[in-house]
């Protein structure tokens, strides 16, 4: 039998009245629990498995089984078996903040500043933001970080020269409100939001842990002041393993936006 961890050695002597995968399946769930197997995380093959645990491959088949039906793992076909990520269920509405929502569920997020640079506008951003095509804007990215693990992508188009050094102030503050807040904008609220779904570029793909070939959820937000004068165009790309986007419906319709705090 291959040397193991001490606290496998005994697998086979523990096992008891359970059968070997039950006793195979409830310690990589302990591992999962305790972080060894962190979210987003690829497990071992299970040959490898098989050869940590001494034990019939079918014996860690069936292990994965009962873990995938405890919702603990999920399988990406040619890639392999991975921890499930700790979903957020963000609700959208007019001024609803990701980061408060994870403080409310007692989950680590911050907002990681990555850099800017100024730009002329797109045909698209000139119509959103409502500007001449000769416009030029502050692009700032940002990533949205889930206990350590990276969520979310944005790109966010501040209007010039309204929005001078706002690319500074995120960085130091790490909050849209109090940027735009320093720089004269009272208050804001959602003007649109629109969602899709994308196929990643290759660096996002890498940022976000995700293949090429999955699809990214992909949300245009539209902020605006309390003239209705469009503040921000923020392109979000979101891993849909780790963010399930909820829409409330109540008499006056839906609401909907994701925003960034």
């Amino acid at each position: 039998m291959a040397n193991l961890p001490s606290n496998e050695v005994t697998l086979h002597d523990r096992r008891g009245a359970s059968t070997l995968w039950r006793v195979v399946a409830e310690a990589i769930e302990q591992d999962i629990k305790t972080s060894r197997y962190k979210p987003g995380e690829r497990l071992p093959t299970e040959f490898e498995l098989a050869e940590k645990f001494s034990v019939h491959r079918n014996t860690i088949r069936r292990a994965m089984i009962v873990l995938r039906e405890r919702d603990l793992l999920r399988i990406e076909q040619g890639r392999g078996t991975f921890v499930k990520e700790r979903m957020v269920r963000h609700h959208l509405g007019p001024k609803t903040r990701l980061t408060t929502a994870l403080r409310d569920i007692e989950r680590v997020g911050e907002r990681r500043f990555v850099g800017s640079q100024r730009m002329r506008v797109t045909d698209d951003l000139a119509r959103d933001l409502r500007v001449p095509r000769n416009r030029f804007v502050r692009r700032v990215d940002t990533l949205t970080v889930m206990d350590n693990i990276v969520a979310a992508a944005a790109s966010s188009y501040f209007p010039l020269p309204r929005f001078e050094t706002i690319e500074t102030l995120i960085e130091q503050t790490g909050s849209f409100s109090e940027s735009w807040r320093r720089l004269g904008v009272a208050d804001y609220h959602r003007w649109e939001a629109r969602i899709s779904a994308i196929a990643l570029s290759r660096k996002d793909a890498q940022t976000l842990s995700m293949s090429r070939g999955q699809p990214a959820i992909f949300i245009t937000n539209i902020n605006v002041d309390l003239d209705d004068v469009p503040i921000v165009v923020s392109h979000t790309r979101i891993a849909p393993q780790h963010m399930q986007l909820v829409v409330r419906f109540d008499q006056a319709g839906a609401y909907a936006g994701y925003v960034q705090d």
